[in-house]
């Protein structure tokens, strides 16, 4: 019987899906460079720790008396050892799990009419992370166990591409049920409509974003409106994934660990913090002279440095958006949104 090649330290060799490297997995268990080098210091490391472990102790509490508190914290970034119960914490999946007992397996006793959809997408979900690179591996299994269990949940959405996005970066942090959790509650409290036919919730959010974009700077505005570059081009695929398909990595945590604290209103705030930092430069809205030239600077040609953490973070914690300013975009918007469909 023919054995499996192995390698100089005697451990058999995994096959790898292209582009797949296990020998440059980095700490997040991807391969290549997909995040970035930002790296604080282990005792600012295990104070945070410390800190979050003291605050989950009394969550309930904590977040009816001092919201702010939490709020700070989650901009600071969570500690990556707590992200896992403090994500479950935030989005109110850990209750959710607690109130809902056998529902998880139950759910995938049953059939799903999405499961060729979803076959069809696994292998396409973050092949180059160490999790989800070997066909029907521990992964790929567990996402296909929390897509499905998803599309029987709610059969009103069922199931859509973008929720691999969602689920991936769950079930890098969490087995497959509390990633199913999770899921449920992002999807209900926080992504409303978002997978809806049309994308009516995504379109609405992309037009905040514009207004937002033309009231910080007109001449941004003026510059994408020329171009025809609407949102509808770039921001479906930023808001559906959440930004786990446009930042590095560690970007990517942080941007989460303000979401499931603030909201929706994250991910617009990053999408303006990513326009304003394309195209503030005059001399970059000169070369892209071309509607084609500004889409692809925008959604694939940014400087890296532009991206990385710790001065994305500083740039998009910087831009001060009032929540009155969020709510006027937000129902001028509609308003429009409405007269077009009327």
């Amino acid at each position: 019987m023919s054995k499996k090649p192995v390698n100089d330290k005697g451990k058999r060799q995994r096959k790898n899906c292209d582009g797949f490297n296990p020998k440059t997995v980095n700490k997040y268990g991807f391969s290549n460079t997909v995040c970035g080098t930002s790296s604080p210091n282990s005792f600012l490391i295990r104070e945070r720790e410390h800190k979050w472990f003291e605050m989950l102790k009394n969550w309930d509490h904590l977040m009816t008396s001092n919201y702010n508190k939490v709020r700070v914290r989650c901009r600071k970034g969570i500690p990556h050892s707590l992200r896992a119960a403090a994500w479950r914490a935030l989005s109110g999946a850990a209750n959710l799990q607690q109130k809902n007992p056998g529902m998880f397996e139950d759910l995938l006793q049953k059939e799903s009419e999405w499961m060729v959809y979803i076959e069809k997408d696994l292998p396409r979900a973050y092949q180059l992370h160490e999790l989800f690179t070997e066909k029907d591996g521990l992964g790929q299994t567990e996402m296909r166990k929390v897509l499905k269990a998803y599309s029987i949940y709610n059969p009103k959405v069922g199931y859509c591409q973008g929720m691999t996005s969602i689920a991936g970066i769950l079930l890098m942090l969490m087995p497959a049920e509390q990633a199913f959790w999770c899921l449920v509650s992002i999807m209900n409290k926080y992504l409303p409509g978002y997978f809806s036919a049309g994308l009516l919730a995504v379109q609405l959010d992309g037009r905040v974003m514009e207004s937002l974009v033309h009231d910080i700077d007109p001449k941004i505005s003026a510059f994408l409106k020329k171009k025809d570059v609407q949102a509808t081009f770039y921001a479906i695929e930023w808001f559906l994934c959440a930004y786990t398909r446009t930042l590095p990595w560690e970007t990517v945590l942080r941007i989460w660990d303000m979401f499931l604290c603030e909201g929706v209103k994250v991910l617009i705030k990053t999408g303006v913090t990513l326009i304003l930092l394309a195209f503030s430069d005059k001399n970059v809205r000169d070369a892209c002279d071309s509607f084609d030239k500004a889409l692809k600077y925008l959604k694939y040609k940014l400087p890296e440095h532009l991206l990385e953490e710790d001065f994305f973070m500083n740039e998009l914690l910087s831009l001060h958006i009032s929540e009155e300013q969020f709510k006027e975009a937000h129902l001028a918007q509609l308003a429009k949104l409405k007269d077009n469909f009327s």
